[in-house]
């Protein structure tokens, strides 16, 4: 059975938008690795480096065929470990009083080798690396004379040992072979001999200096260009490592898709993009009343058709607007929801539910004293709590009242039901705000005496985990999920959502709105005209079944 929380394989676009939501991640590490390096390099002292070169020969030795030993890349790489021994370096200690180190390398696949001194000034370095060739080239001149003259010593050694032999067995007639052979080989050591002196008078170095060191004209570190290129691509590879493990570490939901996977069998009606006001959570702030022709004015509007499509049936009239945690939007959607749906037509309630942190009419600038605990008290009647929110023709509000001791019962009243079948008959629809899910029980008795309820969650906010508990919770009392909205969308959390971008007009200028004869702000499309008809211009109201005989609450 295949688990709907599974995460699915991550594609392109998941890795693309994974670097878009933690773009200033990646640039604040590669800025801080440029500025790194370039501050190392800066302040770390000049050095100089300066090489000087050997060339390897064949040895002086000769085989019994007298042609000489070819060297081989074996012999190279021996000479490269000489180059750095104890009695190298007791001849440079006695010519410079120190041994600074140096470095050997092999120059190509050449039988050269390149000995590199560095130093803080440039004349000691070429100083340095001169030293050390000039001392392994006496070193091996040592060894290779030490070698010629003990090879010497055992051929006369050798002959000397062959002439007494001959000598003594010439008196016997008998031995007279046996004397021959040994004259012969004397003969042929003295041979030997002769060729060996030869070869060490005119023989040479088996290390030759070809390039001496010079001083150089430039420093060989630091290098601030170099530098800051690597520090550059090393801080970005760690920003781009870094911005993967914190987002394979996150819960947190960004994405529509990640937001269907973890509400199985719930669909995203609306994505409401980001407002700059919303960054202030203590503003109540109806984007839809004050700027209705901004991009999260449509997307509102969209949210409000999608919404009409899944409420066709008629059967989903009191809806109440959740979320997970708090802090995610769900006030100022009911709010922004109600406007737009009020200023296609609609005969709208909103109502203030949430009898912990009441904030509900503080979007509209009312007050919570009169509301639905007054009503449940019996302290006033329905028609008198309710108000008609100011400017907006088709909303009105039912504030929360008095807090009341224990919120949790109050709501799970039957007079609480008995309120919302009121407005159900009264009103095309019903938006009831309500404390989020996971805090406290308020939201789940309240989903059971709705008719369906719209989740709320806020993109790059709400932890995944969450969530899925919140889906798992009106499950599990049997709740009715008509949808999700998708809030506080940034192209930061990985949607382009601009509409001046895709479609060629963002806020674009308002026709046919005007302030109305008091002064009051109407909406885009629907100016309060008091007389409840629906303007030119105005989105069209899907069909649904509606209550057209029963006048409004409050209305004369």
């Amino acid at each position: 059975m295949t688990d709907p929380y599974k995460s699915p394989e991550p594609t392109l676009g998941s890795y693309l938008a994974v670097l878009r939501r933690r773009k200033w991640w990646v640039i604040a590490i590669t800025v801080l690795g440029l500025v790194a390096s370039l501050g190392y390099s800066l302040t770390e002292p000049k050095a100089y480096s300066a090489s000087a070169q050997l060339l390897v020969q064949a040895e002086t030795e000769v085989t019994t065929a007298g042609s000489p030993q070819p060297i081989t890349s074996t012999d190279v790489l021996t000479e490269l470990q000489l180059v750095t021994t104890a009695p190298v370096k007791a001849a440079v200690t006695r010519q410079l009083g120190s041994a600074p180190n140096v470095s050997a390398a092999e120059v190509g696949q050449t039988n050269v080798i390149s000995v590199t001194a560095t130093a803080a000034s440039p004349a000691r370095a070429a100083l340095i690396a001169n030293a050390y060739a000039t001392a392994f080239i006496t070193y091996q001149r040592s060894v290779t004379i030490s070698n010629l003259a003990a090879a010497e010593t055992q051929l006369s050694r050798q002959i000397a040992s062959t002439a007494a032999q001959a000598k003594s067995l010439q008196s016997n007639p008998a031995a007279a072979a046996q004397v021959s052979a040994l004259l012969g080989t004397e003969s042929a050591l003295k041979e030997q001999l002769a060729q060996l002196q030869v070869n060490g008078a005119v023989a040479t170095d088996a290390v030759q200096l070809v390039t001496p060191a010079t001083a150089p004209s430039a420093p060989s570190s630091p290098k601030p260009a170099r530098d800051a290129i690597l520090g550059l691509v090393l801080g970005l590879l760690l920003g781009i490592g870094l911005a993967f493990v914190v987002a394979h570490l996150d819960d947190t939901v960004y994405l529509k898709d990640e937001v269907e996977r973890l509400t199985p069998g719930s669909r995203v009606l609306g994505l409401v993009p980001m407002v700059d006001t919303w960054k202030n959570k203590g503003q109540a702030f109806v984007i839809t009343a004050t700027k209705p022709n901004s991009v999260a004015g449509e997307a509102y509007r969209s949210l409000r058709t999608s919404l009409q499509f899944a409420t066709l049936d008629g059967l989903a009239r009191v809806i109440l607007v959740t979320s997970a945690s708090e802090g995610e939007g769900k006030s100022a959607t009911v709010a922004n929801l109600g406007v737009v749906l009020a200023t296609a037509g609609e005969r709208v309630a909103i109502i203030s539910c949430d009898l912990r942190r009441p904030r509900l009419a503080q979007f509209f600038g009312l007050d919570e004293q009169v509301g639905l605990t007054t009503v449940l008290l019996g302290r006033c009647t329905l028609e008198e709590a309710l108000r008609p929110v100011p400017g907006i023709n088709g909303l009105t509000i039912l504030a929360t009242g008095e807090r009341p001791s224990d919120p949790t019962g109050v709501l799970g009243s039957y007079q609480l039901a008995g309120v919302l079948g009121q407005l159900r008959k009264t009103f095309d629809l019903v938006l009831v705000d309500s404390p989020p899910l996971l805090p406290v029980t308020d939201a789940v008795i309240l989903a059971q005496a709705v008719d369906s309820t719209l989740l709320v969650v806020a993109s790059g906010k709400t932890r995944g985990r969450d969530l899925r508990r919140a889906t798992e919770t009106l499950s599990l009392v049997h709740a009715t999920t008509i949808g999700v909205v998708l809030n506080e969308v940034t192209k930061a959390t990985g949607y382009g959502y601009g509409y001046g971008k895709r479609y060629g007009y963002g806020e674009y200028a308002p026709t046919g709105a005007a302030a109305n004869g008091d002064g009051k702000y109407a909406s885009t499309g629907a100016a309060a005209n008091g007389d409840g008809a629906q303007p030119i211009g105005a989105a069209p109201v899907l069909p649904r079944h509606r209550r057209t005989t029963q006048p409004r609450t409050g209305e004369a």
